[in-house]
């Protein structure tokens, strides 16, 4: 068990070090004129940095339950792991409503508004990651 628990935390460790140099990719960005194909392509651009920023995200989330599993194991608390998911899937949601409610605004404009909700969604998960990299 602990010789799977240690490979587990090493290729966490690995896969965050790729996921982080994968990260500094292309900037979107939406000309002010924009054609429908532009936007399209903006609109790509922004799920491919989601996709990153989502797998960097999940791989903080590992490191993380790897760490509490093991605190939890050295101090018999048996809370600390729970609670950690309990966030994670608050997080979830509340990324879901937040971004909902700001993609209703923009409707009828369908283009403009998949753009708020995925922007949103970006800027939601990069700044969850950021307090997942704050030292335990």
């Amino acid at each position: 068990m602990k010789k799977s628990n240690s490979i587990i935390y090493l290729l966490s460790l690995t896969l965050l070090f790729f996921s982080s140099v994968s990260f500094a990719q292309q900037t979107c960005k939406l000309p002010a004129q924009a054609t429908p194909e532009v936007t399209k392509r903006y609109i790509q651009c922004l799920d491919d940095q989601l996709n990153t920023a989502k797998q960097l995200q999940n791989t903080w989330i590992q490191k993380r339950k790897f760490e509490l599993n093991k605190l939890e194991f050295e101090t018999g608390n048996t809370q600390i792991l729970q609670l950690f998911i309990k966030s994670i899937a608050s997080n979830e949601n509340y990324i879901k409503h937040s971004c909902q409610w700001r993609y209703s605004l923009k409707l009828p404009n369908a283009l403009t508004a998949a753009i708020t909700y995925k922007t949103c969604e970006l800027s939601l998960v990069e700044q969850f990651t950021l307090d997942l990299k704050r030292p335990l």
